[in-house]
């Protein structure tokens, strides 16, 4: 049974005994990514977070951290609340869940396309969003070997829309 030894907004640790062993876990709070897609590009942000004190390339994304709303419905408003946009067109690309691992994540990325403006309003987190950048997959490499982006799940499903788009035109 698990023992708990953290709770806080968005992780949990935890330890464990199985079979005389003591195990610890990461327990993160399920999230949400988007990939707006224009001309088979990835829309990313260079987002300043206050927290981590500098700013990072990224997918846009949150965490479900409001129980009325479903995966689909949050990421919906990340995307107008990050960079003030709606898209028409939604659909689940992958969900990558690590249930039972030392580090336990859930996150669902979506597929965006048909993007519109929609009037700017203020981002309700403290993170500024600096610039709004469409990657295509060479680009995406290139910022990934000049470490201008960091290496990361989020990276991997997006080089998997890039996979998915080469084999759909074959």
């Amino acid at each position: 049974m698990r023992k708990i030894i953290f709770q806080g907004k968005y992780l949990t640790m935890s330890t464990e005994k199985i079979d005389g062993h003591l195990y610890e876990r990461v327990t993160m709070r399920a999230g949400v990514a988007v990939l707006p897609i224009k001309n088979n590009k990835i829309l990313f942000i260079k987002e300043y977070r206050p927290h981590e004190k500098k700013s990072s390339l990224k997918l846009l994304g949150g965490w479900m951290d409001k129980k009325e709303m479903r995966p689909l419905q949050i990421a919906q408003e990340e995307l107008r609340e990050e960079i003030s946009m709606k898209a028409n067109k939604w659909k689940l690309f992958y969900k990558y869940d690590t249930k039972n691992y030392t580090v336990e994540e859930t996150k669902t990325y979506f597929i965006a396309e048909d993007l519109q403006e929609l009037p700017p309003q203020k981002n309700p987190d403290s993170d500024i969003v600096e610039e709004i950048i469409f990657l295509d997959e060479k680009d995406l490499k290139e910022k990934l070997l000049n470490k201008e982006i960091l290496w990361d799940k989020d990276i991997t499903v997006a080089l998997m829309f890039f996979e998915e788009l080469k084999n759909k035109n074959k």
